[in-house]
C-alpha cells in the first residue's frame, strides 16, 4: 500500500469512528516535520495559512507531541505544555476558521513518529468527549501496525538536532528574527546566538538561508 492510499483509508476510518468537521493525514519525516498532507473537508486557504504562518505555533505539531510520547493527544493537553503567548496566537487562527477543538493521533515506527491524523471540530459538532477519544485508541493501534509497512518517508539529511534546535530551525524557516526567537523561546539574545552557531556547525551551513535549505528543502 502506498502512502496516499494508506492516508485515505486512515481518514475514512477515523472520521467514521469519531465524526469531525475536517481532518488531515500526514507523514512525519526525520526532522519531525509533517509533510505529504491529505485533507478531508479542510478549506485550502485554512491549510495554506497553517503551513505558512501557524504550524510552528501548533501545540500538537509532531515534535511537540513526540517529547511526551502520547498516542492520542487532545488540544487542551498540547496547550498545557506550551507557552500562553503561542497558545493565544494559535487559538486566534483556530477561531478565524471556526474550529473549537482538535485531537491528534500519532503512529510510531521503531519508536519514531511516522504518521499522524488531525481531527478538527467546529461548534456544530462540539468538543471531543472522553468516550470518543477512547474510540481512537484501537484505531491508533491498527494505524501503527499498517504504518510499519510503508516505505520510508523521503526527508532532508538526518542531523542530530536537539528538540530546542529543531524548534529554532522551524522558526527560522518561517523567517523569525533573533529578537522574535528570543521572545518566542523565552531566552536571551546571547543564548539565541549560541544556538544558531551550534545549528550552523551541525548542519554545515554558512547562513540562515543555507540552514533552511539543508534542513527542509
Amino acid at each position: 500500500m502506498d502512502s496516499s492510499t494508506f492516508g485515505q483509508h486512515c481518514l475514512s476510518a477515523f472520521v467514521q469512528a469519531v465524526p469531525a468537521s475536517c481532518a488531515a493525514f500526514y507523514r512525519i519525516d526525520s526532522t519531525l516535520e509533517a509533510r505529504d498532507f491529505l485533507l478531508w473537508s479542510m478549506p485550502g486557504p485554512m491549510h495554506k495559512a497553517y503551513l505558512e504562518h501557524y504550524r510552528h505555533l501548533d501545540p500538537l505539531r509532531p515534535g511537540h507531541c513526540d517529547v511526551h510520547g502520547a498516542k492520542v493527544i487532545p488540544l487542551r493537553e498540547g496547550m498545557a505544555r506550551q507557552g500562553e503567548a503561542d497558545n493565544r496566537l494559535y487559538q486566534g487562527f483556530l477561531r478565524r476558521h471556526a474550529v473549537i477543538d482538535v485531537v491528534e493521533v500519532i503512529a510510531r515506527v521503531g519508536g519514531r513518529p511516522a504518521a499522524g491524523i488531525s481531527l478538527l471540530r467546529d461548534a456544530t459538532r462540539g468538543r471531543f468527549e472522553a468516550v470518543e477519544l477512547g474510540r481512537l485508541e484501537p484505531l491508533h493501534a491498527l494505524m501503527q501496525m499498517a504504518a510499519a509497512t510503508l516505505p520510508a518517508t523521503p526527508s532532508s539529511p538526518s542531523f542530530q538536532l536537539s528538540a530546542r534546535e529543531r524548534q529554532i530551525a522551524m522558526l527560522l524557516r518561517d523567517g523569525a528574527s533573533n529578537k522574535l526567537l528570543s521572545e518566542r523561546l523565552g531566552i536571551g539574545l546571547p543564548t539565541v546566538k549560541t544556538h544558531l552557531l551550534n545549528l550552523f556547525r551541525k548542519v554545515g551551513a554558512r547562513n540562515r538561508t543555507e540552514l533552511v535549505s539543508l534542513l527542509f528543502l
